[in-house]
């Protein structure tokens, strides 16, 4: 039996979520599901909200995540995301929504748009544009 083993490390710009080995993870990249096992080729990719499925011969852990990017080289998977919760597999919808209530970029983004377009409008009233 192969004992090969990935080490994981999720990382928040706050702290350190998780640090372990697995046999299997599972992410949510942007272009879909993605699973690794030991040995896969080497990957970057971006992350969507989502599941990193974690697991190992003693449980499996449910960790959402919000965007970031995952890097795989020999067996070292190194998670980078704006925000992590711990879940069960029960409550992994909840999570997500929690995760897409406090960090809704789209609402960010709308919100600073429309403030730069009624500074623009306003500019051009004042005939600097």
């Amino acid at each position: 039996m192969d004992n090969k083993k990935i080490k994981v490390s999720i990382v928040t710009p706050e702290l350190k979520i998780y640090e372990g080995e697995a046999g299997y993870i599972g992410i949510p990249s942007v272009s879909g599901g993605l699973g690794i096992l030991p040995g896969h080729l080497p990957i970057m990719c971006f992350l969507d909200i989502g599941i990193v499925k974690i697991m190992n011969e003693k449980e499996t852990i449910f960790i959402a995540v919000c965007r970031g990017y995952i890097q795989f080289v020999r067996d070292n998977a190194n998670i980078i995301t704006e925000a992590a919760l711990f879940t069960s597999e029960e409550k992994k919808a909840e999570a997500l929504e929690e995760l897409r209530k406090k960090h809704n970029i789209s609402q960010e983004i709308t919100e600073e748009t429309k403030k730069i377009a009624r500074a623009t409008a306003a500019l051009k009233d004042l005939g600097t544009f």
